[in-house]
């Protein structure tokens, strides 16, 4: 197993030259992502004892980790993560933060066979959302849901992550406290993965950001991590990637994950 505690470790973030233009890079393949991003050393903090003490907030840090015990019986499914799991996600971010309401945008499954670059394990600091699209984004799921925005609603969008098959030991996800990202440390680019092309969001490098993670999540484990909120006086993003635990053993099993996205309705 990995050891637990604070790792040495690197990530890629969109390189600093972009802090200051007025566009910013567009990324959607391997060769877009080496050539606008680098490494950077980081120091990623074990979160299992701030989670202990019940100090983790999503409106604070912009992540927390709760137990779930899925009913889903078969990742590989579509009709059956539909109907099973992500219902269960719906739940989970609707206790979590209170919404009045919440309805799904969409899922990926993560595994060690990715089939194209969308699908891959996230290899740079993002991300999944800007937050200047919210209301747009979130009227547009709303209607494909068969509910119309009316005004005084106010939107944030959350991902829920959880690890089947094997523990998530290695390329673990790690995740920035919102608390130590600043709004000029955010900047604007385009996702052009395939059958993308998206303005999205990204933090450029700053020694203040303190990066997290849980060790060797379960099966049973669940992450929220917020994407983006209208609410004023919370945060707004928590950035994230995975990344290379040095301690992972030759013989870990792989990664495999799905994550959720969902958008949470709150009624002013």
């Amino acid at each position: 197993m990995a050891a637990a505690g604070s790792v040495a470790a690197r990530v890629r973030y969109i390189n600093s030259e972009w802090r200051d233009r007025e566009t910013g890079p567009s990324i959607g393949s391997r060769e877009t992502r080496r050539a606008n991003t680098s490494y950077q050393p980081v120091k990623i903090h074990d979160a299992r004892p701030d989670d202990a003490a019940g100090e983790l907030d999503l409106d604070v840090n912009g992540f927390i980790l709760l137990a779930h015990r899925t009913g889903c019986p078969d990742f590989t499914d579509d009709e059956v993560i539909r109907e099973t799991y992500l219902p269960e996600m719906l739940e989970q971010v609707r206790r979590a933060t209170g919404a009045d309401a919440a309805y799904h945008y969409s899922y990926l499954i993560r595994t060690e066979t990715p089939v194209s670059f969308n699908d891959g394990y996230a290899r740079f600091v993002h991300c999944d959302y800007n937050a200047k699209r919210i209301e747009e984004l979130s009227h547009d799921v709303l209607r494909k849901h068969d509910v119309e925005p009316h005004a005084g609603q106010s939107y944030a969008w959350y991902n829920t992550w959880q690890p089947f098959d094997f523990p998530a030991i290695r390329n673990p996800l790690a995740f920035i406290d919102a608390r130590t990202l600043v709004d000029g440390d955010v900047i604007d680019y385009r996702y052009t993965g395939p059958g993308r092309d998206n303005i999205v969001a990204a933090p450029v490098y700053s020694e203040q950001h303190r990066w997290c993670y849980f060790p060797e999540m379960t099966t049973e484990e669940v992450v929220i991590l917020k994407q983006m909120d209208q609410r004023p006086e919370r945060v707004v993003y928590c950035p994230h990637t995975s990344f290379d635990h040095p301690a992972v053993p030759d013989d870990a099993p792989p990664r495999r994950s799905i994550e959720t996205r969902v958008v949470a309705v709150f009624e002013n």
